[in-house]
């Protein structure tokens, strides 16, 4: 059974905790420990929550100081570093977090109240990754906090720890995830999300990231479905709502422990509003370096462009005097105008979205002209660009470009990846009559009644269905 968990101490028990003196039962909460020693397994039973679908969220309860902030001034940081564990190394050098057990926590190093132990990197694909850390991004966009997945190194941040396996950092195997808690904000807090129990799981993920590291800004649980302090499953996308809901996983106040820091209701959105301000939204950053503004260009010419983004980016498009002609989630941002565009002016705009739903716009002018003849004709176009049946196409030079390796049709500006002799090529398409590839490639027969052009000569491409010589 996987749990999601936050845990809770109440301060009595922390009382009961300081009355054991040096026993296992006190160790449970502060005291420094090695951080490749066996951690120290906790409680199952002190875990304050519900379970729902089989997962539980709660928080420790760990009795620091929280900081309280006041709606408008400054918070100890802006930063939620969402740490998978993968440029770090353990006590036994492989990639993953050393956490050691600290009397405060300090997310500079590695220092926490409620767990010690060595953290498995992440063990999903950089997909699923960068979705994961997409989701996490929305969650908090409106917000002035800004979510990274780059160490931010030697100043206050928060620290979401999205990595391993519970039991690597001392809790049971059901636990996948837990906070420290207090009534305000710990600084420097590490909450714990423990993916890698299931690192295909992009909106459950987000779920706990999001609650675990609120549980440190001192948001308790809600009965609200559509928010991510809730334990109800559906719906399985969540965000912070701006609306009231009861503090609990059973009803109000149900356990009355969830109440232990006053209020009975909890608007998590402004919640965090008042600790971080609202957002301040940057568009993305972008550079159109193909074609080059009031540049003549022939039939079908590539517009390239670099676009950048702090929050990531999450998707690119092309528009040809305000028509949408394609869309790119990945670099390179590459595209090919249309063939059938008419000679004269045409207005360029690359516009890009990021990870938080910014907009940011490029736009330039280009002049249609005759179709190209050869690769002279192409160069004032821009860097590596061949003709291919009178359209310009990036080269072998450029990642994706005509003649380069490649493993799927998503990785080809052409969005054409053929397969010959063993050999993945990214192809343009051809006139089979016309022939018209650059030097060092041929058209081939595609099987399907046109032509793909090819590095070398000699065979075809899908011979097996247009019956062509090999």
């Amino acid at each position: 059974m996987k749990q999601h968990a936050a845990f809770a101490f109440a301060f009595a028990f922390l009382g009961a905790l300081g009355a054991l003196g040096t026993g296992t039962a006190a160790a449970q909460i502060g005291g420094n420990r090695a951080p490749d020693e066996t951690p120290l397994l906790m409680d199952s039973s002190l875990i304050i929550g519900r379970e729902a679908d089989g997962k539980l969220r709660g928080y420790i309860h760990t009795g620091e100081v929280g900081e309280e902030v006041i709606a408008g001034g400054a918070p100890p940081s802006r930063i939620l570093f969402v740490n998978n564990c993968k440029a770090e190394t353990t006590s036994s050098g492989t990639p993953g977090c050393r956490i050691t057990r600290g009397n405060s926590n300090n997310s500079i190093t590695n220092t926490s109240t409620i767990a010690s132990g060595n953290l498995s990197a992440y063990s999903g694909s950089t997909t699923t990754w960068n979705s994961i850390m997409t989701c996490v991004r929305q969650t908090y966009a409106p917000f002035g906090i800004t979510v990274v997945d780059v160490n931010p190194g030697n100043v206050p941040h928060f620290e979401a720890m999205a990595a391993g396996t519970p039991t690597q950092v001392g809790f049971s195997n059901g636990v996948a995830g837990v906070s420290p808690f207090t009534c305000g904000i710990i600084n420097n807090a590490i909450s714990f999300s423990f993916l890698n129990l299931n690192p295909s799981d992009v909106n459950d993920a987000c779920w706990t990231i999001a609650q675990e590291s609120a549980h440190a800004f001192g948001l308790s649980h809600e009965m609200l479905a559509a928010d991510p302090m809730t334990y109800i499953p559906n719906p399985p996308s969540k965000r912070f709502q701006n609306q009231s809901a009861c503090i609990g996983t059973q009803g109000c106040c149900q356990p009355s422990v969830e109440c232990q820091c006053g209020p009975t209701m909890q608007n998590s959105y402004q919640r965090i509003l008042d600790i971080f301000g609202p957002s301040n939204p940057t568009p993305p950053t972008i550079v159109i370096e193909t074609p080059t503004a009031n540049s003549q260009v022939t039939p079908g010419f590539v517009v390239r462009a670099t676009v950048t983004d702090p929050e990531g980016v999450d998707n690119v498009q092309l528009l040809i005097d305000g028509n949408a002609i394609a869309t790119l989630q990945t670099a390179p941002y590459a595209f090919n105008a249309p063939m059938s565009l008419a000679e004269g002016t045409h207005m360029v705009t690359i516009r890009a979205y990021d990870g938080v739903g910014s907009e940011g716009t490029s736009t330039i002018s280009v002049i249609v002209g005759d179709p190209c003849n050869d690769n002279g004709d192409c160069s004032a176009q821009g860097s590596d660009l061949v003709c291919v049946d009178g359209r310009c196409v990036p080269g072998q030079n450029t990642p994706g470009g005509l003649g380069s390796t490649c493993d799927a049709p998503t990785e080809c500006i052409s969005g054409l990846c053929a397969t010959k002799d063993g050999e993945n090529r990214c192809v343009e398409g051809c006139d089979l009559a016309a022939d018209g590839c650059p030097d060092g490639f041929q058209c081939l027969s595609n099987g399907a009644g046109g032509g793909l052009c090819w590095p070398g000569g000699g065979g075809c491409l899908g011979c097996s269905t247009d019956g062509r010589p090999s």
